[in-house]
């Protein structure tokens, strides 16, 4: 099995990686092929509403979006992460994530159904805070595009790396979600 995360998250080394990280640690033990992507360090640029994608299977922009969404077509699972920031996913997320446009005019594409699972991270210690925001999120974006949301993990009340050590039950949900895949 084939798990691909993708982390919107800019700190490498930040609570939302550590999260993808636990799920990806406990997948590869499992002997399941992982791979985490850092959003942060690809060039993806936004759509430029051109329309090839409605005619042709991929976007014209130079970037790395046609390699990325080949990536999600060969993978099982698909993370996707990141911190909430001023209310909304990260700028690096949402450019990912508005570049699924030219995966939905592709007819032939391979993600219907694909199996998501969504991890979000905030400061804001109520779970409940963005949780119109993560609905709508789910529905026009992941819905929309036929996915399958099979989890997702609200880590709240996160600041810090060190205030994610200090929450142990959101690590725990994390590897409870990859023995689920397992």
């Amino acid at each position: 099995m084939k798990i691909m995360a993708f982390s919107g998250s800019p700190n490498k080394e930040g609570s939302t990686n550590t999260i993808i990280k636990k799920i990806l640690n406990t997948a590869d033990e499992n002997n399941h092929e992982t791979a985490l992507v850092s959003l942060n360090s690809l060039n993806i640029n936004p759509c430029q509403a051109c329309g090839y994608c409605k005619e042709n299977e991929s976007c014209d922009l130079d970037d790395d979006i046609n390699k990325i969404h080949k990536e999600m077509e060969d993978a099982d699972y698909i993370i996707v992460g990141s911190p909430i920031y001023f209310g909304e996913v990260t700028a690096q997320t949402k450019l990912f994530t508005d570049r699924f446009y030219s995966i939905y005019n592709n007819e032939n594409r391979n993600v219907d159904g694909k199996k998501v699972i969504l991890i979000y991270t905030q400061g804001n210690p109520d779970t409940k805070v963005y949780e119109e925001y993560i609905k709508n999120q789910k529905a026009f974006l992941y819905d929309f595009m036929n996915f399958n949301v099979v989890n997702t993990l609200i880590a709240a009340g996160i600041h810090s790396k060190e205030d994610l050590n200090q929450k142990n039950e959101i690590l725990k949900e994390a590897g409870n979600i990859a023995m689920r895949i397992a």
